[in-house]
This record gives structure tokens, sequence and C-alpha cells, in this order.
């Protein structure tokens, strides 16, 4: 059963080490060698919270962070994260539902993401298409992905 007390919040610096330790169980999933456990420290994270047009957003349950989403402007999803003892039950798909509408606000007609293998299923639920084949770069094996919106 769902808590909607999931509060859904503008991340900050302080957020830094909840977050680290949301992805952590992820990473050996994402990356490919070291390169890519580089972008998952700490200091890449606070490096992220610097960057013109990133907006990152933390999930709480009961003053906990448990989930993470950030988007790059226009609308390319950069990191979606739930902690793994609450998949199944409705929170990614509050996360998304949130994550989606401030992208919207952008006025565009697809959102992207690099999924992991690991994720693909859950985006494909999302709406989302494989647009290419897994490829690595920088350290990080992914699956491009787009959703599509028809024109209004």
């Amino acid at each position: 059963m769902i808590n909607s007390d999931l509060l859904i919040r503008k991340a900050t610096s302080k957020d830094t080490a909840a977050i680290v330790a949301v992805i952590a169980p992820f990473v050996e999933d994402i990356i490919a060698n070291e390169q890519g456990r580089q972008r998952f420290t700490p200091e890449a994270i606070q490096a992220i919270f610097e960057r013109q047009g990133i907006h990152y957003f933390v999930a709480e349950l009961d003053q906990e962070i448990v989930g993470l989403v950030a988007y790059l402007e226009p609308a390319h999803v950069l990191h979606f994260f739930l902690i793994k003892a609450l998949h199944g039950q409705g929170y990614g798909t509050l996360l998304w539902n949130f994550i989606e509408e401030k992208i919207k606000q952008q006025r565009v007609d697809k959102i992207t993401v690099n999924s992991s293998a690991y994720a693909q299923k859950i985006y494909e639920k999302f709406g989302f298409v494989t647009t290419g084949p897994a490829i690595e770069d920088k350290g990080i094996h992914f699956i491009p992905m787009t959703k599509h919106y028809s024109s209004q």
C-alpha cells in the first residue's frame, strides 16, 4: 500500500551523502569501469548541483531520503533512483509523475534518458522506447530511450 506522505523537494548540497547512499546499490549495474564509478562519488554529485540547467529533486518518506530524480533542461533525465525496499509499491510512479510534469513545463515534444539495463522495463512502462543499441560512454553502460508526445 502506497503512503501518500512522500515529499518531493528540491535537493540541496546537504543531501549529497543521502543521495550517494540511495544510488550506491545500483552503481555496479550502471558502470563499465572506474571512470564510471567516479561519476557517483559525493564530489561528482556535488558538482551536478552547481551545473546550470540541472534540476535535482529528492523524495522523502518519514524525513528520510528514499529516492531522487534529476533532469537537464530542457528534457533529459539524468538520475532516477528509488531504494529497492520501495520498488513495486507505486513510489517510483509518483516520482516519475512529478518529474514528468516539471519537464513538460518546458513545452517539449519528447523526453530522453540514458537508461541502465536494470531500469529499461521501468522506462518502457512510463512510455519510453529504445532509440538505439546499448552504449558505453565515459564509463557508463546505457540504453538511449525517448518518450514522445504528440503535437497539441
